[in-house]
């Protein structure tokens, strides 16, 4: 095998974005997006749900400007930090929904 074998990435949004590479720059993975500041956001929003208790680590400019996504299974300190995120994200949500409510009563009452 020559070590100047090419081969191309194409976009897993199907956007027809594309980059062709060295075959020993790429590593596998399940899915490849362009991460385009154009249509980036659009690709993502067409990865498939994960399965529970699984996982998708993503590796940032992993082949020219196409960021790497793979989806794996959870070990139990990648589940216990998970659902720890999860947690703080509710408790965020929540206190801003409470500081929101309270900007409104604030108005609500000035007004009245």
């Amino acid at each position: 095998m020559s070590s100047t074998e090419k081969v191309t990435i194409e976009c897993s949004g199907q956007c027809g974005c594309a980059v062709t590479l060295r075959k020993s720059k790429v590593r596998n993975a399940r899915y490849y997006l362009c991460n385009s500041k154009d249509h980036g956001h659009l690709c993502e929003a067409k990865l498939p749900p994960l399965p529970p208790g699984m996982v998708r680590p993503l590796e940032i400019n992993a082949a020219s400007c196409f960021w790497r996504y793979t989806d794996e299974w959870a070990d139990h300190e990648t589940a216990a930090a998970v659902w720890l995120a999860r947690r703080y994200l509710a408790i965020a949500i929540c206190q801003e929904a409470i500081k929101k409510a309270n900007t409104t009563d604030d108005l609500y009452r000035t007004l009245a």
